[in-house]
């Protein structure tokens, strides 16, 4: 709870920041704004994540260091202006005290965008995927589930839109580890692009 807490305070002065600029551009959006959801449209939402953590014990001589990189671009088809398939492709890259590891997966999901208020649009996603961290065995094989998302577009002109999100992961097999679980609170600003409509 205290993950969650700290997530929403931090995320809370991006968002407000957002709607406001948002609202103040809302007369200057193009005619064809708010189609980006719309029935056959096709969404592209890239993602990339990086952190590094240097960790020192009091008394003891050894730092401890961490890095890691997700990568995911996700793909999303409006079968509805409200329903949305999504499917990603998860690249993440760990290195921990000079021991490095990449773990190739997927993950698919269903996103449900509510109606709009004015170039504001919120949404909820559910999904699932996998990490496969010893090449495609399944012995080392890390399952994410449930992924669980909520946020806000705002929408720019006519292919575009800024998403702002707070979401929650469960891994199983956390790391490519048997037994081992790990819980993440996700907080994220990104942008989507709306390339052609297939209708």
């Amino acid at each position: 709870m205290k993950a969650l807490a700290l997530a929403l305070r931090l995320a809370l002065p991006t968002v407000v920041a957002l709607l406001a600029v948002s609202t103040s551009a809302a007369g200057s959006q193009l005619s064809g704004a708010g189609n980006q959801l719309s029935e056959g449209s096709v969404e592209f939402s890239p993602s990339v994540s990086f952190s590094h953590q240097n960790f020192k014990r009091q008394g003891y001589g050894n730092v401890e260091t961490s890095t890691r990189l997700d990568i995911t671009p996700t793909v999303g088809f409006c079968v509805s202006r409200h329903y949305e398939v999504t499917g990603a492709f998860l690249t993440r890259h760990q290195s921990v005290n000079g021991n490095s590891n990449t773990a190739l997966g997927a993950s698919a999901g269903l996103t449900y965008n509510f109606n709009s208020a004015g170039n504001v649009i919120p949404y909820a996603n559910v999904g699932f995927g996998a990490l496969f961290y010893g090449g495609f065995a399944l012995d080392q094989t890390a399952v994410l589930a449930p992924m669980v998302t909520g946020g806000i577009r705002v929408l720019v002109g006519s292919t575009a839109s800024v998403n702002m999100s707070l979401g929650y992961q469960h891994e199983s097999n956390a790391d490519g580890e048997f037994n081992a679980s790990a819980n993440r609170v996700l907080a994220g600003v990104g942008l989507s692009v709306f390339p052609w409509h297939t209708k």
